[in-house]
């Protein structure tokens, strides 16, 4: 419970003294996935009916994968206001039959508006499938009024270009070196249920190099229960 309180505190702290829209809607994705024991998250903005990468945390080509084929296949649901939903992506009819099992297992769409207009959208994934209930969509539809808040807030650069997601090439060329380094820590320890020990074995370092990077890039710690199923490979 205590770790509830905390996140709902950091988040208060954080609409009240925010300043930076961006930052505004990577701190949100932080909040949303820890509340939902999420793999990723991302902020996609629409413009021209394109979409651009607005924010991220621990993304991969998965993501700028599935996120170009909701949009092409269900663009309809999401501008009704509806998420769209995975629960178990290797079963779902909806979406296209898929060879290899890498990546998340379940995810969510979430369409964001500014007043009546579709602005955004929210995309937050999990390793487990059914990730979410009904009331954690309930629950990132009200988280999506403040990314509304980040995307409307954010002006356009005078002769800035929009760039469409095109590939995780496209994104590596537009993030700092820091910002990857980051979301590489974040992915590695949602993908291991925050197992620090195991963490420092996969990125070669010392346990104490972890705990010195969460500090240096401010992102709280989480305890997880060890709940996903290992299944034997054949």
């Amino acid at each position: 419970m205590k770790r509830r309180v905390d996140l709902i505190d950091q988040f208060a702290d954080l609409v009240v003294g925010a300043d930076d829209p961006r930052h505004l809607a990577e701190r949100t994705l932080e909040v949303v996935m820890s509340l939902t024991n999420g793999r990723s998250g991302a902020v996609f903005t629409l413009d021209s009916e394109k979409l651009t990468l607005f924010a991220s945390r621990g993304i991969d080509q998965h993501v700028l994968d599935a996120i170009q084929t909701v949009w092409s296949r269900f663009r309809p649901t999401l501008e009704k206001g509806e998420t769209f939903y995975v629960s178990e992506r290797s079963s779902d009819p909806r979406l296209p039959r898929q060879e290899e099992r890498q990546g998340p297992a379940s995810f969510a769409v979430v369409p964001v508006f500014d007043t009546d207009q579709l602005v955004a959208l929210l995309y937050v994934d999990s390793l487990d499938p059914h990730f979410c209930t009904d009331h954690d969509v309930e629950r990132m539809a009200k988280f999506s009024r403040i990314v509304a808040k980040a995307v409307s807030d954010t002006e356009p650069a005078v002769g800035a270009t929009t760039e469409r997601v095109e590939g995780w090439e496209a994104y590596l060329e537009r993030t700092p070196v820091e910002d990857l380094e980051r979301e590489k820590l974040l992915l590695l320890l949602n993908r291991n249920e925050w197992n620090i020990a195991r963490v420092s074995r996969l990125m070669g370092v010392t346990r104490r190099t972890i705990y010195l990077r969460l500090q240096r890039y401010n992102i709280p710690r989480e305890r997880v229960r060890k709940t996903r199923l290992r299944t034997a490979r054949a």
